[in-house]
């Protein structure tokens, strides 16, 4: 008999704490490796059984885990972790956690085909799962029904932040591994851009598992899309068509190809139909727009208040390992701190008529796919640093404008100054060049996003209004990134510095 073989039956496990944990104890290893595991950063102190779900389909019966994880530094985190009880003769390409008997292993659910299987079956089926406790939710999107039959599927090579599934080459199912104690945006946005706004440059929303659960919040378990066809995000896009502006800026002259104006303008127009779709007229109060009302105002003072508080700490205890160039740019900045609350001070008290919507949150360059002649905008998820709750939470669409400025800034200043080419090359020569590629593509881009929006648009009052809540999204953005790029890639902190100094200067042109 195997040592580790287990004497109550399979769907009994659910019921012993204790021995949940031991098997958790043995797949901790794994648990910490996965690189959908995203507290490697941290000392661990326990991984420790939270709910065990009963997911039976056919003659197998899944336990949906979902563990909790507690840090010494660090607030707990919950982690999705699904398990199948299958013959060893049947493992296949699953990935092995545990023994469970002489003939049985334990394998992660979603490596192993007949949960796949399970999936989509109910996912078509719009059927619903009593548990223990409240019900599982498999919600069925427009364009999937019944007529459709599970043909194959498999999981890609590699995984990131939550794992994937394929399914009949047609639809793509993300895996939520970390948990938010309430409902994914994703799947919010997803389907109000599909069902509601008919937006069809997302991955179209197909379907969802939702945990629901009395008296509390309900949480995201998996999201159904249609796959998209396509290989490269647009920062790698842009990349490379900044390379042949690299090679003509080296060979003396400034050179932009006009299909980079007809990539930035369509972006843009994309960009703008995604926000008119976001506004339309719905009862859904979780999507229907809103005035810039008091409470909201002084929520986003507070919230930027803190960011500057926050960045200008970070900074102040990194200037000792600055070089001579960054060190003089964060100090300008430090320097700036009176007149950047004055500028944020005034969302509490200039009339606002313009209006809040639901948005992207976290727009840049990569979350943007290039199909060959279009765009698809990916990842609805929403700024990391925020709260489920943050992320919800109405903004000016001009956030996601300056989120997508701010890479293309980004873009240019990664390529001209972290490039072998320009290593050996004046700076200051760098930068300008760097400056009216950005100037031209920034004008390009917003210029085309307002025009798409139209002249009877209602998202913005006036050009003042316009004017003030970009530069104080741009801002915002800059900021943010300091932090960012502090935490990960201090080396690259020049380019977010560079960022707030620019808006510095517009501001004292807008003060003027």
């Amino acid at each position: 008999m195997n040592p580790h073989a287990h004497a109550m039956p399979w769907s009994e496990l659910h019921r012993n704490k204790e021995h949940v944990n031991l098997l958790l104890s043995g797949m901790t290893p794994h648990i910490v490796q996965a690189r959908w595991f995203g507290g490697k950063a941290y000392q661990l102190k326990h991984v420790m059984y939270d709910h065990v779900l009963h997911f039976p389909f056919e003659d197998q019966l899944f336990m949906l885990v979902i563990i909790e994880v507690a840090y010494v530094d660090h607030p707990l985190e919950y982690y999705f972790f699904p398990w199948a009880c299958v013959k060893r003769s049947e493992v296949g390409n699953a990935v092995v956690l545990a023994d469970w008997s002489e003939q049985e292993v334990i394998v992660d659910a979603v490596s192993c085909q007949s949960f796949h299987r399970a999936m989509f079956d109910h996912i078509i089926g719009n059927r619903q799962l009593t548990t223990t406790p409240g019900r599982l939710k498999f919600d069925c999107g427009i364009g999937l029904n019944t007529s459709q039959t599970y043909l194959n599927s498999r999981n890609p090579g590699v995984d990131q932040s939550n794992s994937s599934i394929f399914f009949n080459d047609k639809y793509f199912m993300k895996i939520y591994r970390k948990l938010f104690l309430e409902t994914n945006p994703e799947v919010e946005m997803l389907k109000q851009l599909t069902e509601q706004g008919h937006y069809s440059h997302v991955p179209a929303y197909r379907g969802s598992l939702i945990w629901e659960r009395k008296g509390t919040l309900p949480v995201t378990l998996a999201l159904m899309m249609y796959k998209i066809e396509a290989t490269r995000d647009n920062w790698t896009t842009t990349g490379d068509e900044l390379n042949d502006f690299l090679h003509a800026f080296i060979d003396g002259r400034f050179s932009i190809h006009e299909f980079v104006f007809e990539h930035v303008e369509l972006l843009a127009k994309r960009t703008a139909e995604m926000h008119k779709a976001l506004a339309i007229a719905t009862r859904d109060k979780e999507f229907k727009v809103e005035k810039f009302s008091p409470e909201y105002r002084q929520w986003l003072f507070h919230h930027l208040r803190d960011l500057i508080d926050g960045r200008m700490a970070l900074l102040k205890r990194s200037l000792p390992h600055l070089d001579e160039e960054a060190r003089s740019m964060a100090e300008f900045f430090i320097a700036r701190r009176g007149v950047i609350l004055k500028f944020f001070e005034r969302i509490q008290r200039v009339p606002l008529k313009s209006l809040r919507t639901r948005i992207h949150g976290d727009f840049h360059l990569g979350q943007v796919l290039y199909t060959g002649g279009d765009f698809v905008i990916i990842d609805f998820e929403g700024e990391p640093e925020s709260s489920i709750a943050e992320r919800k939470i109405k903004h000016s669409p001009l956030k996601d404008v300056a989120g997508m400025i701010r890479s293309f800034h980004y873009a240019v200043s990664a390529k001209l100054f972290f490039s072998a080419e320009t290593s050996e090359m004046d700076r200051e020569k760098l930068q300008k060049a760097a400056d009216r590629w950005f100037y031209l593509i920034r004008e390009t881009y917003t210029e085309t996003y307002l025009k798409e929006l139209g002249p009877d648009q209602k998202l913005f009052a006036s050009k003042a209004e316009l004017n003030f809540l970009f530069l104080l999204h741009l801002l915002e953005k800059a900021i943010y990134e300091v932090g960012y790029e502090l935490n990960g890639r201090p080396d690259w902190l020049k380019i977010p510095l560079k960022g707030v100094l620019q808006v510095i200067n517009e501001l004292e042109k807008y003060e003027s």
